[in-house]
C-alpha cells in the first residue's frame, strides 16, 4: 500500500463567468497552465493556485507558498529572505499564469519590484518593509497581478508605512 496518495485535481473554473471576480488573467486557460505551475512547484497546495489565479489570495497567504513549510510555522514572513523567497515563487506562479506573449515585460516588473524591496531593507525595518509590501500586494492583487506597469509604479500612498531604521 503506498505511503502516500497524489493530491486531488482542483476543481475547474470557469473563466468565462461574468461575475468573475478576477481582474487578471482575462486571457488565461486555466486547465492548460496549472499542470505546468503544478510540475515547477509540486510541494505547494493547489488551493492557492486558484486563489492566486481567481485573485483572492490575501497577501500574508503567499507565506504558504514555501515549499519547505511546516504546518507549525509562523504565520507571516520570518525576514527578508524569506519574504523574498516566497514573492519568488508567487511571481513565477504569475509568469506562467500571463503566458509567452506577456512573461518577459511581466518578469521584468517583478525583477524591478523586488530591487525596490531590497534598496528599502537597507533603510527601512523590516516589520515595516513587510507591512508595506503586503499593502502593496494587496492594491496590486485587486487591481490585476498581471500588469507589468502596477509592480512599477510608486504607490505614494502607502509611503507612511515605511518607517526608517534607528
Amino acid at each position: 500500500m503506498p505511503s502516500h496518495f497524489a493530491p486531488p485535481d482542483p476543481p475547474p473554473i470557469d473563466v468565462s463567468s461574468p461575475d468573475s471576480p478576477r481582474t487578471s488573467f482575462q486571457n488565461t486557460n486555466y486547465d492548460s497552465a496549472l499542470p505546468l505551475i503544478q510540475a515547477r512547484f509540486p510541494n505547494v497546495d493547489p488551493l492557492y493556485f486558484t486563489k492566486i489565479f481567481r485573485g483572492t489570495i490575501q497577501p500574508v497567504g503567499l507565506i504558504w507558498l514555501d515549499v519547505d513549510r511546516e504546518y507549525a510555522a509562523p504565520a507571516d514572513f520570518l525576514d527578508i529572505a524569506h519574504l523574498l523567497y516566497c514573492f519568488e515563487v508567487y511571481g513565477q506562479i504569475l509568469c506562467i499564469f500571463v503566458g509567452e506573449n506577456y512573461e518577459a515585460e511581466l518578469q521584468s516588473a517583478l525583477a524591478d519590484y523586488r530591487i525596490r524591496i531590497l534598496k528599502w531593507c537597507k533603510v527601512a525595518t523590516f516589520e515595516s518593509l513587510r507591512d508595506w509590501h503586503k499593502a502593496f500586494l494587496e492594491v496590486q492583487i485587486r487591481n490585476g497581478q498581471d500588469r507589468a506597469d502596477g509592480w512599477r509604479a510608486k504607490r505614494e500612498e502607502l509611503g507612511f508605512l515605511l518607517k526608517g531604521r534607528v
